[in-house]
């Protein structure tokens, strides 16, 4: 697909979002959100694994469909490619190979037999999809910045650079199988099963596996308490010991990645799969974010900007919100704190993290490192997947469980790297300063009327060259009437007290900041 056309595409999931947001009756939203569904399915690619995390929220809904009744292509078209990128003709490797019963987003995988008798599952990428992608990663850079991602202060460049780096490793097999068996190789939760790759029958755009069999997680809702328990614990256990003892974190939890079934002897097991997106997570992050939930076990004092600044979190940014940081932090990490059973009814996550942040949600958001959000991707699911089991288990003991003494101590002895210079002492003064305004005012009119309303932390205005759209910046700069260099100095000069900074009319739109 050429870029004119994803293009198109993407265009028209962009209307169905929009249709979805209008929805006044509970029909017409039911009605919008299949359309949606129906482009994304449609979609494949970067597009279809936005689907796909869609498919997570609320159990069954209509994005489910996109994990398991995505058309496959027929095995008449796929056979050449099997034998194109093995060399191999298919009837020289395989006694027989069945059509595909799963379709994803990148590719899609068949049951086969090899040679010697063995069970395999056939992973084999779309033809022309990495081109796709590419089309999708290049219309992605031409996309302006809008909503969230312009008001508080997303980087893009970062995001795109990682997520090109992910999407180029997913559609790579060889990679793929690497990471495969290394996640099985250092992850060690009893009750998880990770299939052997075959490396003798492997190429870049063919990835060959034992076969797995399973009920996928909808199914087994009828289990006893006691066999959901046991699935979440291991579940629960796998992200533990992936990130705080392999730093390696499967990021795509999807319902279409992963089976579940008994032993013979009746015990709970979860096969995982689709090794594509694994995130790296280094030494630091994660024994910073491990000191922080120590710590808070302990009732010890837990420096929140200097845990997430460890983490990757950009410390200037967050000491714009530092003031609730660390009843943000004991909201985030309340299920380790909690002793006994979790029950997410009392989390209520995302109504208290907006109760303390409102808007500011985003400026938390914006301040996390790209891999941040891979890694939101994979705790969601995890969460996603604990509340349709419909079972309460103890975090605190699963992490204990997976997560060795030495590990725990290795993060209680961890020394926070310190604060870039000048980020406390800033804070400090604001935060001391009763004349410091508490919001930064934006307002932009047309033809008399507000067009846009925008509200920030004060603290804000210290980095008010970097809110403004790029466009409407270089206007404000060619007019020569703003001295944006003069503004920061008055601003530090008067501790950000209340004020007006600066007017602007383009002609069409008039701009007024300042500070209340």
């Amino acid at each position: 697909m050429n870029l004119g056309k994803k293009a198109l595409q993407v265009a028209k999931i962009g209307l169905a979002a929009r249709r979805i947001s209008k929805a006044r009756t509970a029909s017409d939203k039911a009605q919008a959100r299949d359309a949606l569904a129906a482009l994304f399915s449609d979609a494949k690619g970067v597009t279809m694994k936005v689907g796909q995390l869609l498919a997570g929220h609320g159990g069954d809904n209509e994005f489910t469909d996109l994990v398991t009744s995505v058309e496959p292509l027929p095995l008449g078209e796929i056979e050449p490619l099997v034998a194109e990128s093995l060399g191999r003709s298919v009837d020289d490797l395989f006694v027989d190979i069945e059509e595909s019963q799963a379709a994803a987003s990148l590719g899609q995988v068949h049951k086969a037999h090899l040679k010697d008798g063995r069970e395999v599952a056939v992973k084999v990428r779309y033809p022309g999809i990495a081109d796709a992608v590419d089309a999708e990663l290049k219309l992605a850079g031409l996309m302006p910045g809008l909503g969230p991602v312009k008001k508080w202060g997303f980087v893009l460049d970062g995001y795109k650079t990682t997520l090109k780096a992910n999407m180029d490793r997913e559609l790579d097999y060889t990679s793929e199988a690497r990471r495969q068996i290394e996640f099985g190789q250092r992850v060690n939760v009893p009750g998880l099963v990770v299939p052997k790759v075959h490396e003798d029958v492997l190429s870049d755009g063919v990835l060959v596996q034992e076969w797995q069999s399973g009920l996928p997680l909808s199914k087994i809702s009828g289990w006893p308490e006691a066999d959901r328990m046991a699935v979440a614990r291991i579940l629960l256990g796998t992200l533990l010991n992936s990130l705080f003892e392999a730093g390696r974190v499967h990021g795509d939890p999807h319902p279409g990645n992963s089976y579940y079934r008994k032993t013979a002897r009746g015990q709970a097991e979860v096969v995982l799969m689709d090794y594509g997106c694994i995130v790296d997570v280094d030494d630091t992050a994660r024994l910073a974010l491990l000191k922080m939930i120590l710590g808070l076990r302990k009732g010890e004092p837990v420096d929140a900007l200097q845990g997430f600044s460890a983490m990757g979190f950009e410390a200037e940014k967050l000491a714009l919100i530092a003031e609730p940081l660390a009843a943000v932090t004991n909201v985030l990490l309340l299920p380790f704190l909690h002793d006994g059973d979790f029950d997410f009814a009392d989390w209520s996550l995302k109504n208290r993290f907006e109760a303390l942040l409102g808007e500011n949600r985003w400026w938390f958001r914006s301040a996390g490192p790209p891999t941040l959000l891979l890694l939101l991707r994979a705790f969601q699911g995890l969460v996603q997947q604990l509340e349709q089991l419909q079972v309460s288990i103890n975090w605190w003991q699963v992490l204990t469980d997976h997560v060795t003494a030495q590990t725990r101590k290795q993060a209680e002895n961890l020394n926070l790297p310190d604060l870039p210079e000048g980020v406390m002492q800033t804070n400090v003064a604001t935060d001391l300063s009763a004349k410091a305004a508490q919001h930064l005012k934006v307002v932009v009119t047309r033809d008399g009327e507000n067009v846009v309303e925008i509200a920030m932390p004060g603290r804000a205005a210290r980095n008010i060259e970097n809110l403004i759209p790029e466009d409407v910046l270089a206007q404000i700069e060619a007019s020569g009437e703003v001295d944006f260099a003069a503004i920061k100095k008055h601003l530090e000069e008067t501790g950000l007290s209340p004020q007006d900074i600066f007017t602007f009319d383009n002609g069409e739109k008039q701009y007024r900041v300042w500070l209340e």
